[in-house]
C-alpha cells in the first residue's frame, strides 16, 4: 500500500488535494476537493478550472486504462490493470487516488495513484462471509472518509459494502432485503444511504449509516437507477414506466410519476430546479420539475437514452449518451428550453461522457468499439460542437471515463 500524502492546494476556494485520513475532522474532510461527478452531488469544478488534465478511460474488456491527452487528441499511455472487468473510475475525495470498480462476476477493485498513474493496490470487496458479485457503482460520503458499493449482478442476495477512503479498503458488508444493489448514495448529512436494487425483488433499500443496518426496503416494480438531488431533499429511483421520488428525511415515497420507457440514469441541474431521467426504451429523456414534482416534458434523443452530462462551464447545455449497441450518436440538449438541438456522430454504443473542467472538450466512450470519441465543446453556441476524432485509442468495452489532473499538476497542488 502507498502511504498517503496530504497537502493544501493553491486552487480557488481553499480546497485541498491529498487523501482522507482516519479520524480526520468533518471540517478537514469537507475541505478536500471532490472531483467525482457520477454518483455524488458535489463536484468542485471551479477549484480545478485552470488545471491541466487528462481523461482516463476504463477498458472493461481489455486489462487497461487509457490516458488521453485531449489537447493532443491522442492516448499517451495505457495503465496496466493486470485483469479485465474494470468498468468505472471513481475519484476519491482529495483526488490523490482513484478506484476502478468491477463489472464482471468477481469482486476485485483496483486503486490507482494519480500522481504516478499506476495501479498500487488490488483488493477483494467480499468480506464478513459474504461474496460480493460485481461491485460497480460507488457513492461517497460528504462529511467523513466513507464510501459504499453494491453487488449489481447478484440475483440471490443484496449486499452493501462500506469502504474507507482513508485506508482504501472495505470495512463491512451488510445484507439488504432487495437483490443486486446498484446505486447507493448518502444523504448530505451522512445519516442514511439510499440504495436501488436491480435484481428481483427490485426496490429501494434505506440504510442507517451509524448502526449499519437496513431501516426498510420499498419494493419498486422494474426498479433500476437512482440519484440524490443536489440539495439533498429527494432521492429519485427510475423504474419501468415510472420515476419514484423519496423524501430523504422521512424515507417515504412522496410522488410516483408515470413516464414512457424508463430505467435510465438521472442528472439534476446544480440548483436542483430540474432533473433529467433517461427513458431507455422510449429513446427519450424526461424533464422533472422539482418544485411541482411533475414531468413537464419528454425530449426525444436517440436509441437507449441513458443519461445527460452537463457542460461544467455552462450547464445550460449538455450531451445525452444514447447507449444502445446499435446507436452511434450523442444528443446536444438545451436545459433552459428543454429541447434537443442536434445529434453528434460517435463510435458505436456511446456509454459514458466526461468534460474537462473548462468545458472545452468532451470524451465519449463507445463500448462496442476499441476506440473512443473526442468532441470539441468550446464554442459558446452548441450547434458548433463537433467531433475532433472518433479514433482515440482505448479497448473493447471502453465504458467509464473521468477527468483527472495531470500528475505534475496534482503534485504541485499537494505541495
Amino acid at each position: 500500500m502507498i502511504i498517503l500524502v496530504s497537502g493544501c492546494s493553491t486552487v480557488s476556494g481553499g480546497k485541498k488535494f491529498g487523501s482522507p485520513t482516519e479520524g480526520m475532522s468533518s471540517k478537514d474532510y469537507q475541505s478536500l476537493v471532490f472531483l467525482d461527478p457520477q454518483n455524488t452531488v458535489r463536484m468542485d469544478w471551479a477549484a480545478v478550472k485552470d488545471m491541466p488534465g487528462y481523461f482516463l478511460i476504463d477498458n472493461q474488456g481489455h486489462p487497461s486504462i487509457s490516458v488521453v491527452d485531449y489537447d493532443l487528441a491522442e492516448t499517451i499511455k495505457k495503465i496496466d490493470m493486470g485483469d479485465t472487468g474494470n468498468h468505472h473510475i471513481w475519484i476519491l475525495p482529495g483526488a490523490r487516488y482513484a478506484w476502478s470498480s468491477q463489472r464482471y462476476e468477481t469482486d476485485q477493485f483496483w486503486t490507482i495513484d494519480l500522481t504516478t498513474q499506476e495501479v498500487v493496490d488490488k483488493f477483494p470487496v467480499s468480506m464478513d462471509g459474504k461474496t460480493v458479485i460485481a461491485p460497480l457503482h460507488v457513492g461517497f460520503a460528504y462529511t467523513q472518509p466513507l464510501a459504499v458499493v453494491g453487488n449489481i449482478l447478484d440475483k440471490e442476495n443484496g449486499y452493501l459494502t462500506f469502504l474507507s477512503t482513508a485506508t482504501r479498503r472495505p470495512l463491512q458488508t451488510i445484507k439488504l432485503s432487495c437483490h443486486g444493489a446498484r446505486d447507493a448514495m448518502f444523504t448530505l448529512d451522512d445519516s442514511k444511504v439510499f440504495v436501488t436494487c436491480q435484481q428481483e425483488p427490485k426496490g429501494v433499500s434505506i440504510v442507517d449509516v451509524k448502526s449499519r443496518k437496513e431501516i426498510k426496503m420499498i419494493p419498486i416494480s422494474g426498479g433500476r437507477a437512482g440519484a440524490m438531488t443536489p440539495d439533498g431533499k429527494y432521492f429519485l429511483a427510475s423504474a419501468k414506466g415510472a420515476i419514484v421520488i423519496f423524501d430523504t428525511k422521512s424515507g417515504d415515497i412522496v410522488k410516483t410519476l408515470k413516464v414512457p420507457g424508463g430505467g435510465g440514469n438521472f442528472t439534476c441541474l446544480p440548483d436542483s430546479s430540474k432533473c433529467y431521467n433517461g427513458l431507455r426504451k422510449a429513446n427519450s429523456i424526461a424533464v422533472i420539475d422539482m418544485k411541482s414534482l411533475e414531468v413537464i416534458k419528454v425530449i426525444e434523443t436517440g436509441p437507449d437514452a441513458n443519461r445527460l452530462y452537463l457542460n461544467p462551464a455552462n450547464t445550460r447545455y449538455g450531451l445525452v449518451a444514447n447507449e444502445s449497441g446499435k446507436s452511434d450518436v450523442v444528443t446536444v440538449i438545451d436545459t433552459q428550453k428543454d429541447v434537443a438541438l442536434k445529434n453528434i456522430n460517435t463510435g458505436l454504443g456511446p456509454h459514458n461522457i466526461a468534460f474537462n473542467p473548462g468545458g472545452t472538450r468532451a470524451l465519449v466512450t463507445t463500448k462496442k468499439e476499441t476506440v473512443a470519441t473526442l468532441i470539441d465543446t468550446s464554442a459558446a453556441d452548441p450547434m458548433e460542437w463537433d467531433v475532433i476524432t472518433t479514433d482515440i485509442a482505448a479497448g473493447i468495452q471502453n465504458n467509464g471515463v473521468r477527468w483527472v489532473p495531470t500528475p505534475e499538476a496534482l503534485i504541485n497542488a499537494m505541495n
